[in-house]
């Protein structure tokens, strides 16, 4: 018997080849096995084989009439080189890409470097993401349906702060995930405005307070709430598969949805002029690894004109 699907409105994602990160728990397994049910070709890029090997069991039982399918890439946001190696082998089994969903994130509640010795919370929740899009975004560039989506939050205030970006003077939890939620609202914005004139639809999304394992390194106050407080991650990926299935001509490019309209963020987080600035930081954080062929990172781009 299968789950029950989440009745919406939108565009038919039969054999649509989509690329997903975040997805053996919470919201995101939820959300990668409704696109598979559905007839999407779901690609998840994930760290842990044991639980890609469920997600995909968990698929096979509880989606028995699924017409898609789940296939799991080896793939560890803490490390670029595996994130390289991870989109090397998407390339090597497709031609085409649909969709890349950029839905991972950690939020962590003491100080821990990456494999490239950058704090975890800002190479994770945004400097993953910027580069999985750019070495994946010459697979968007013949399909109609292309479309980029960030998983970005409601707790993004404040502001970006260019001379700690990676708190290590004093490190908070709460304020590395906030800033690094931030920045992928300035950089989704920014993107919305490069790409315009592309067939790439760019999007972020904030789910609402979702029982997931985000806050499992919590103390047991702040996993309380979470438990109390929550959506179940069938509520909490509505915003996200809306954002998947509707037409591109409904939805605005470089926008961030919540309860599946385009809702208020903050003030810093609508700065195109902020957002310029990040995006060339990122840039530097990621020049190792960048192409000038690319739609992203191309070295002939103007970053002044978003200066608006």
């Amino acid at each position: 018997m299968t789950m029950n699907t989440l009745d919406m409105n939108t565009a038919n994602i039969n054999n649509k080849i989509i690329v997903m990160t975040g997805a053996t728990s919470g919201l995101g397994k939820v959300a990668a096995c409704e696109l598979a049910h559905k007839g999407a070709k779901v690609f998840v890029l994930c760290r842990n084989n044991d639980k890609g090997e469920m997600l995909q069991k968990e698929y096979h039982e509880q989606y028995q009439h699924g017409k898609g399918s789940i296939e799991t890439i080896p793939c560890n946001l803490n490390s670029f080189s595996s994130i390289v190696a991870a989109c090397k082998d998407l390339h090597s089994k497709v031609n085409k890409l649909d969709m890349i969903i950029n839905n991972a994130g950690v939020m962590n509640f003491q100080f821990k470097e990456t494999e490239d010795h950058i704090e975890e919370t800002w190479q994770v929740n945004l400097l993953a993401p910027m580069l999985i899009s750019h070495l994946l975004i010459d697979l968007l560039s013949t399909s109609e349906s292309a479309k980029i989506i960030f998983t970005s939050s409601a707790l993004h205030q404040g502001n970006i702060n260019f001379q700690d970006l990676e708190s290590r003077k004093k490190f908070t939890g709460y304020k590395a995930y906030r800033q690094s939620k931030l920045g992928i609202i300035l950089q989704c914005r920014y993107l919305g405005q490069k790409l315009s004139q592309t067939n790439i639809g760019v999007y972020c999304q904030h789910p609402g307070l979702v029982r997931t394992s985000l806050g499992r390194d919590a103390g047991w106050f702040a996993k309380m709430i979470f438990l109390l407080m929550g959506k179940s991650p069938h509520e909490g990926c509505k915003t996200l598969l809306y954002l998947v299935e509707a037409q591109k001509d409904d939805l605005i490019s470089g926008e961030y949805y919540a309860d599946m309209k385009v809702s208020h963020s903050s003030k810093e987080s609508q700065s195109l002029s902020v957002a310029a600035i990040l995006f060339e930081t990122v840039r530097s954080y990621l020049r190792e690894y960048l192409t000038s062929s690319s739609l992203i990172f191309a070295k002939n781009e103007k970053s002044s004109q978003a200066n608006a």
